[in-house]
């Protein structure tokens, strides 16, 4: 953990108003004087139902009594082997020509099914292994009380086909493995979790026990993601390790208003502290603050000030270490294409098969009036003709127009407004492609004015220019990439708003999928999943996003994240009675927990956002 997040969990932590903690000292918690006593999950019922502990709240409370429960996971020290297969065929064979009430024959069967879950979640690396604990904690003023709890707890798991550990003389580590300062590396701690085994699952088996985690993500190291509502507790999220496949992109959804760009300014500055570099497409000129006071760059690309990124313009290679930079290289030429009928597409919105066929017909021949040559690289960079830009693009589909070309005066007629109508200073001062080495970048790309939900012509536009910055920023990273810096990340808020163009929605989806390989990570913000879960290829990037964030959102969101998605029933309801609290659900591999993201007041200050009425 970097030396910025150690400062601020120091602060917190030496505020003790701010960190809800019930220390158990002798048997009893510290707060409350109430007498403690833990009891851990020994033998889970056969049938799990989402949400199965949260029954047992009601019956404690019939006893005087609270619970608290603690789940830990830990990746399970096991594979499958040639001493599982051995076991594996003895089962079978064993099981071969018993009668089926045979009582040994079932135990045998369970077991049997136990190791092909584990052999399958081997073979298939999207499912993971892990060990789980669940810890039973009751709290009760009186021991009778405590006594009458515990005896209606084991009660209820052995009507259940269960078993719990009353863990008689271990109560002083009971007590440490659940609490959220515990350390788990002492020879104490090891001990006891080798005499209490876990037990072996897959992942999402395990998300399904209990949705919300309460307490297991945090191992101080990543990023500070925000402190749990239900004991303060402080939440870190490994979310940039380039050699972890998991540790993919992040998407955060919520209401206008609800904490979500809040959220991701402090999400950035915790990538920030990482030495993550963090490029930022800004629609409303909230990052600004942010942007100055880390030393970043930011770029005003709102159309009335014309400024622009060349959609033509072959970017230039980058050193040729392997394959995937030979690609990169080779690719270039069509990458400029793409971009050039991407611009067309989005100014006239959207483009037929018959005009995206003349819009690449005048891109090759001004590419061919450069003197370049689709075969041979040294001509890309270097011109004999006039060079290629957006205006000779134009002037190309003119000529066809005068020529008599049909389709060529359709697509004129959609894109001409742009350069010779109102709004023809979109493209009046050509940004040059520098490579920014700035920790954060930020490119304001809309001007906030365009009415959300709306389809505008500020809208448009400020598709129109992160369209354009798109292809400059992936190239950024990947010269990062070769120069050493280990991992960078794009953000985009407003997705909602950006993603509505088909054009770009696909350029993004591809951006979101393929920035992996180059050590890079996407953050997408939106107020609704729909602009994710409508699209087959928004569906795909969703199965491939292991960390998500949920504010409060509309029911008509929520009905979509319902329809689409496997998210407990149980976090669609905590989602939707989160309105106005700034509280919100993380999801991480199938796991859940409630968290607040809590900084200090300076910090606050800069993550000001319309919709707010009050930050920190």
């Amino acid at each position: 953990m970097l030396t910025a997040t150690k400062k601020l969990v120091k602060t917190w932590r030496k505020k003790k108003k701010h960190l809800i903690v019930n220390a158990v000292v002798n048997g009893r918690d510290s707060k409350n004087g109430n007498l403690v006593r833990v009891l851990q999950v020994k033998d889970y019922p056969p049938i799990i139902l989402a949400g199965y502990l949260d029954a047992l709240d009601s019956l404690m409370r019939a006893q005087g009594a609270t619970l608290h429960k603690t789940i830990r996971y830990a990746p399970a020290d096991i594979s499958f082997n040639w001493k599982m297969k051995n076991k594996m065929s003895r089962l079978q064979k064993s099981i071969e020509g018993q009668t089926m009430h045979d009582p040994a024959r079932q135990a045998e069967v369970e077991a049997l099914d136990t190791i092909l879950a584990l052999r399958d979640s081997t073979i298939q690396e999207n499912r993971k292994l892990v060990d789980v604990w669940t810890f039973l904690t009751i709290s009760a003023p009186k021991e009778h009380q405590l006594n009458a709890a515990e005896a209606t707890l084991k009660n209820w798991f052995d009507n259940m086909s269960g078993e719990l550990d009353s863990l008689k003389y271990e109560q002083l580590e009971a007590a440490r493995q659940t609490s959220v300062v515990a350390d788990l590396t002492t020879k104490d701690s090891e001990f006891f979790l080798k005499s209490h085994y876990g037990r072996v699952t897959t992942e999402g088996a395990a998300a399904r026990t209990y949705p919300m985690t309460r307490g297991t993500f945090s191992d101080d190291q990543g990023l500070y993601i925000g402190r749990r509502t239900e004991d303060g507790s402080f939440c870190f999220v490994n979310l940039c390790d380039p050699n972890d496949s998991r540790a993919q992109n992040l998407t955060v959804f919520g209401k206008t208003g609800e904490g979500k760009s809040f959220f991701m300014k402090a999400l950035v500055n915790s990538l920030l502290d990482e030495g993550v570099h963090v490029f930022v497409f800004d629609l409303d000129g909230e990052w600004r603050d942010l942007c100055e006071e880390v030393g970043g760059v930011y770029i005003d690309h709102t159309a009335n000030n014309g400024r622009y990124f060349e959609p033509l313009t072959i970017l230039p290679a980058i050193p040729e270490l392997d394959q995937e930079c030979m690609a990169y290289n080779r690719g270039r030429y069509q990458a400029a294409v793409n971009s050039g009928i991407r611009t067309l597409s989005l100014l006239a919105d959207g483009l037929s098969k018959q005009e995206v066929f003349e819009a690449g017909q005048a891109i090759r021949r001004v590419f061919v009036n450069a003197g370049i040559n689709r075969e041979d690289m040294s001509t890309w960079e270097t011109f004999t003709g006039e060079r290629p830009t957006i205006h000779r693009l134009f002037a190309e589909i003119e000529a066809e127009v005068e020529r008599g070309n049909a389709d060529a005066k359709k697509l004129y007629d959609k894109v001409k407004i742009y350069f010779i109508g109102i709004y023809d200073n979109m493209f009046q001062l050509e940004e040059s492609v520098t490579f920014q080495h700035a920790p954060l970048v930020v490119y304001k790309v809309g001007n906030g004015s365009g009415a959300e939900g709306q389809e505008d012509e500020t809208a448009k536009q400020a598709q129109l220019k992160m369209s354009m910055a798109i292809d400059v920023v992936n190239a950024n990273i990947q010269k990062l990439k070769f120069e050493g810096v280990y991992f960078s990340a794009v953000l985009v808020d407003e997705g909602q708003r950006q993603l509505k163009n088909p054009e770009l929605r696909r350029a993004i989806f591809d951006w979101y999928t393929a920035i992996r390989k180059w050590n890079g990570m996407m953050i997408l913000g939106s107020n609704t999943p729909a602009i994710m879960l409508d699209t087959a290829e928004g569906v795909g990037m969703w199965e491939n996003t292991n960390v998500r964030v949920y504010f409060f959102m509309e029911q008509s969101a929520i009905r979509e994240l319902a329809r689409n998605s496997d998210v407990p029933e149980e976090i669609q309801e905590r989602i939707s009675q989160n309105e106005g609290s700034r509280k919100f659900i993380l999801e991480y591999h199938k796991r859940y927990d409630e968290l607040f993201m809590d900084v200090p007041a300076s910090e606050a200050a800069l993550y000001k956002t319309r919709g707010l009425k009050k930050t920190g």
